[in-house]
């Protein structure tokens, strides 16, 4: 054993039973360390050699569980018994359960047969009340304006009540000139801005 201030070897000086352990067989050792002579008492268990059982303390067995370690056979336990007793009546849940099913099916089953066959098809009713005539249709606010951008012209232009969304010219889509909030114009005339389309928008007055 090593002394844990100084590491030197530690030597046995000193063997005590331990009074205050309930239980029987704990020792209390004094070490003292050979180097810095600090003393160290550690509690250590020493267990008794166990001596042979005599006839007078040999357990008594009961007569019944004589027999049953003479014949092979081992006595049943309350729990033995009370799982038997959970066995039977898991039993009983179960078959009684499948008898619920079993009869359940067979009076749907019966019901089903016990339909008859489709009748012919009644005579229409009377026509009901014409109802109230629904709002108008709500017109679309947005129109598409196509003009051909040539040497002829290269202009489009909405309406008083309506306000220029977005305009482009050309099938490549090149971005067209908006002088003003209801025209659009392309920058050059000529095929490769022809047509030059535009979105108007109505405006709610």
């Amino acid at each position: 054993m090593k002394c844990p201030a100084c590491g030197a070897e530690m030597h046995l000086i000193k063997v005590a039973p331990d009074k205050p352990m309930m239980v029987g067989g704990y020792e209390e050792h004094t070490f003292e360390c050979s180097g810095c002579h600090d003393q160290v008492r550690r509690r250590v268990f020493i267990p008794r050699p166990i001596e042979p059982l005599t006839n007078a303390q040999m357990p008594r067995l009961p007569p019944t569980r004589l027999k049953s370690l003479v014949d092979g056979t081992v006595p049943k336990s309350a729990w033995s018994r009370a799982l038997e007793a959970v066995a039977r009546v898991n039993a009983m849940y179960v078959g009684g359960a499948l008898f619920a099913i079993g009869l359940a099916g067979s009076m749907v089953t019966w019901g089903q047969d016990q339909k008859g066959p489709m009748g012919d098809r009644g005579p229409p009713g009377p026509k009901g009340a014409t109802g109230e005539p629904g709002p108008p249709s709500a017109v679309s606010s947005v129109r598409i304006i196509r003009s051909n951008c040539d040497d002829s012209g290269c202009r489009v232009q909405c309406g008083e009540n309506e306000m220029l969304l977005t305009a482009y010219c050309g099938a490549k889509r090149n971005p067209a000139m908006m002088p003003t909030e209801r025209a659009a114009t392309c920058r050059a005339a000529g095929l490769a801005n022809s047509p030059l389309l535009a979105v108007c928008a109505r405006i709610e007055p």
